[in-house]
């Protein structure tokens, strides 16, 4: 008696053989990915910087929103004319909407609404620090609350980032070829490589205040920037 195979069974055999083929090589593939030798790559540069950003905030408190208002309105555009005085762009100058929030006290046992508080930030792109002195003595002087540390920049962070991560592909590469010259191992190809984020972007400045003429300074000092990368490197079989 001869037995013959059903057209289904054997579609159905082929197709776990190559399912079990596919699974097999995208195992080893994963596995190949996650041996090696893995290293980390770091970029750094210091630059002085030439630029910065303000953020200062115009306070009020009181019973009366709209009274409230004004008075900020008024110092806003005492800082506008300010700025176009020191001739700082208009674009780089921006006035965030005015927001008014309830205030509250304690009154026996609960707590109760006794009024308002309205804010309004004002940010400011300083392109020339030497500024910086001059606009935060005259925006006190108008009416502004407070004044955040100005956080530093430089107009050439991208081409910077771009060298930082030259030089920080550079450093993997230098620290896998130490860890396979210490092994006895020949360095292959690169298998895997992740970019690490870009550095944070402005840094905090102190600022210094001077009991002569309560005038403040800063010393700008140098910013950082940074690369990361991380890198796996296979080990070249000939070596073994």
């Amino acid at each position: 008696m001869t037995t013959r195979a059903h057209p289904a069974v054997t579609l159905l055999v082929a197709t776990l053989l190559t399912t079990a083929v596919a699974a097999t090589t995208v195992a080893a593939t994963a596995l190949a990915q996650t041996n090696g030798i893995h290293v980390s790559g770091q970029g750094s540069l210091e630059v002085e910087p030439d630029m910065g950003y303000v953020s200062m905030h115009v306070r009020r408190e009181g019973s009366d929103p709209a009274e409230l208002r004004r008075e900020i309105d008024k110092v806003v555009r005492a800082i506008l004319k300010l700025v176009r005085n020191l001739k700082i762009a208009e674009s780089d100058v921006t006035t965030a909407a005015l927001s008014i929030n309830p205030r509250y006290r304690r009154r026996d046992s609960e707590t109760v609404v006794d009024g308002v508080i309205a804010t309004q930030t004002i940010l400011i792109t300083l392109r020339n620090l030497d500024l910086f002195g001059r606009l935060l003595n005259r925006s006190l002087e108008e009416g502004v609350n407070n004044v955040d540390p100005i956080r530093l920049d430089t107009s050439r962070r991208v081409e910077l980032e771009n060298q930082a991560l030259e030089v920080a592909m550079k450093d993997a590469r230098e620290e896998a070829a130490r860890v396979a010259l210490g092994l006895d191992l020949r360095l292959g190809q690169a298998l895997n490589v992740q970019v690490v984020s870009h550095s944070p972007r402005p840094q905090m400045a102190l600022m210094e205040m001077r009991s002569a003429g309560n005038s403040a300074t800063f010393n700008p000092g140098l910013i950082r920037v940074e690369r990361n990368v991380q890198v796996t490197f296979a080990i070249d079989s000939t070596s073994q």
